[in-house]
């Protein structure tokens, strides 16, 4: 393994190189060997930091990066974090180091809780973040599409199409009225540009002069991730979703990823039901616990 020369100890990033991307690779690689995870790392949001915002803690030995937390900012409310140390270099408190630097981060930008994301069968981590104040919030299946289950009917008046540019307030629209989110927390479209670069297209659902729904999917290099898909509460459960999200799978399999991919609360027994209707399978879970920081 190659090793970065004259790096030592706990390093804040704005912005990730391709050398550093490199690093990070490596060292997930063998951490999900060591204890057959697959972690949430966010691959796709990784690869197109901002720079002059400190959203990634590393961590070296001699040059030889052993630790590492992602930090994620979504929205005002809540910070998520993910993180790894190699399993050689445990129990020596990295991990605690790069989380309090984290911590410090969050708190700076006056976010009053940190998500932390724990593989549910990971026994590093579960046991780290019992050492921790922090409490049971939610847990997600990941699941992977195997087999496309696509329905074969139409529905009459039901059409779809990628969204364009002048289309950013009528997606962030949908999104919070389909989340039951605040508009004002909906900052990731923007009037002009919407959310429909080549890597991140995002797909809407009209049911005749009504548009009901939409879909947004995160393209990397190694796998498309579904996100955001919500369908407005008065056009639920009447087979709309699932006709999008079959939309939204051919037209991602026209770009050839690796797998498709999407996450889904444990508790949500009719998206769970939904996903594997059209062949999705889980693959792992994942814990998220909550950490106050608002002190």
């Amino acid at each position: 393994m190659r090793m970065a020369d004259g790096k030592q100890g706990l390093l804040r990033k704005q912005g990730l190189g391709t050398e550093e991307l490199q690093e990070i690779e490596q060292l997930a690689a063998q951490c999900e060997q060591y204890e057959q995870l697959e972690m949430k790392l966010n691959w796709n949001v990784l690869r197109e930091r901002p720079a002059g915002e400190i959203n990634d803690f590393l961590y070296y030995e001699q040059g030889r990066l052993v630790g590492y937390l992602a930090l994620f900012c979504f929205n005002s409310q809540e910070a998520e974090i993910s993180g790894m140390v190699h399993p050689e270099y445990r129990q020596r408190g990295i991990f605690r180091t790069l989380f309090q630097a984290a911590t410090q981060e969050v708190r700076r930008r006056g976010v009053p809780q940190i998500l932390c994301i724990v593989e549910h069968k990971s026994q590093a981590g579960q046991a780290y973040i019992q050492t921790l104040d922090t409490r049971f919030h939610h847990a997600e299946y990941k699941m992977v599409l195997q087999e496309p289950r696509l329905p074969g009917k139409s529905i009459e008046g039901l059409t779809f199409r990628q969204a364009q540019p002048e289309d950013g307030m009528l997606l962030a629209h949908i999104t919070a009225v389909a989340f039951d989110m605040p508009r004002s927390e909906v900052t990731w479209y923007s009037q002009g540009n919407g959310n429909v670069n080549l890597r991140r297209p995002s797909y809407l659902a009209q049911l005749r002069d009504v548009y009901i729904g939409k879909l947004d999917v995160s393209l990397g290099e190694q796998e498309a991730y579904i996100i955001g898909f919500g369908v407005l509460p008065e056009f639920q459960h009447r087979g709309y979703g699932r006709q999008l999200l079959a939309y939204a799978i051919q037209e991602t399999l026209k770009r050839n990823p690796g797998r498709i991919v999407l996450e889904v609360m444990t508790e949500n027994q009719g998206a769970l039901s939904l996903y594997q209707s059209c062949g999705f399978q889980v693959v792992t879970s994942y814990d998220y616990y909550s950490y106050p920081v608002s002190r």
